[in-house]
């Protein structure tokens, strides 16, 4: 038995006397990693239990906003560039509606689609493996895993962790931190991943400086005048480690919490705050601003002007990259 599946059962039964040798082992164990540290509990269970979807999602469901949100990430990993990704908000709203009829339509190829996803039934069965790893057949829409027969499905997604975009390029106690991160500021773990993928070449490396010159270090590019306004500097940011850096990270997105809930004003919030919520078309940058020049490799069509889809497009490569295998974890 695992420690994972061993901590399941006991939360699952823990009215119940463990008198076997197997489960005084068990017990013994999770005393053991309790001493060592309280904290890799916590994070443990929640890992185990993010997954589990409690009640139905969408047109005359229950809608609670933690399953709304599951299934919103899950979605999200199936929509390729360049239709829109939908905001992780919780809110099961006419757009999210349309998006799961539409993965029932023309992915799982039902003849009658409801636009609801229940607890047992074929459309989450199927969804959630997107959750778990990543699907070798492309579409023009779509990222796809051949259809299986519900059986089949039920004993390939019997799986409880989630794994997020990027997640296998960084350590474990990084991604655990990001992911307790990204609940205490309701954000997705895959647009933060996504977006410090983007900063650091896919290094994930604190020390990492921008080219251009701007002196931008670190997991999330800070500038001098940031780092000083979060009480440091980037040569301290600099010499942290990856995991150390993160608190900083954290600091710097707690105003923005609850506000962040699409990709595009996760990395607007790093690169230009006064855009953050903006339409596509948005112009941040103009050519003759030093803005422009530290940030022209964004200027796809070389009009002089980069605008918010110009540099969506660019993450949101790095987004559907993280979700690819070799990759996810």
């Amino acid at each position: 038995m695992t420690i994972s599946g061993g901590i399941t059962a006991f939360i699952d039964n823990g009215n119940q006397q463990y008198n076997s040798p197997a489960r005084v082992c068990l017990l013994a164990l999770i005393a053991f990693k309790l001493s060592l540290s309280k904290t890799w509990l916590c994070i443990s269970i929640k890992r185990i239990m993010i997954m589990l979807l409690k009640n139905s999602v969408g047109r005359k469901g229950v809608n609670n906003k933690s399953d709304v949100k599951l299934i919103q990430e899950a979605l999200n990993r199936v929509i390729r560039i360049p239709y829109a990704l939908l905001a992780v908000d919780g809110i099961s709203g006419p757009v999210t509606i349309a998006a799961i009829e539409r993965f029932q339509r023309q992915a799982l190829k039902f003849n009658n689609t409801d636009g609801r996803v229940d607890v047992d039934g074929k459309t989450w069965l199927s969804l959630k493996r997107y959750l778990v790893d990543s699907p070798n057949k492309k579409t023009a829409m779509f990222s796809l895993f051949p259809i299986s027969p519900s059986n089949d499905l039920k004993k390939q997604v019997a799986i409880t962790r989630k794994k997020i975009a990027w997640g296998a390029k960084v350590s474990g106690a990084f991604k655990e931190k990001v992911i307790q991160i990204c609940e205490s500021l309701d954000l997705a773990p895959d647009y933060l991943m996504s977006c410090m993928a983007f900063e650091t070449g896919e290094t994930f490396s604190p020390s990492i400086k921008n080219a251009a010159g701007s002196g931008a270090t670190g997991l999330i590019q800070f500038m001098p005048t940031t780092a000083k306004g979060l009480g440091t500097s980037t040569e301290k940011l600099a010499k942290m480690t990856a995991v150390e850096q993160l608190d900083y990270v954290k600091k710097y997105f707690t105003p923005y919490r609850n506000k962040l809930k699409k990709l595009e004003d996760v990395y607007m919030a790093i690169l230009y705050p006064a855009a953050v919520g903006k339409p596509i078309t948005h112009v941040l940058f103009s050519e003759g601003r030093k803005t422009y020049s530290q940030n022209k490799g964004f200027d796809a069509n070389k009009d002089g002007k980069i605008t918010l889809k110009e540099i969506s497009v660019k993450v949101r490569q790095k987004y559907e990259k993280g979700l690819s295998k070799g990759y996810l974890g």
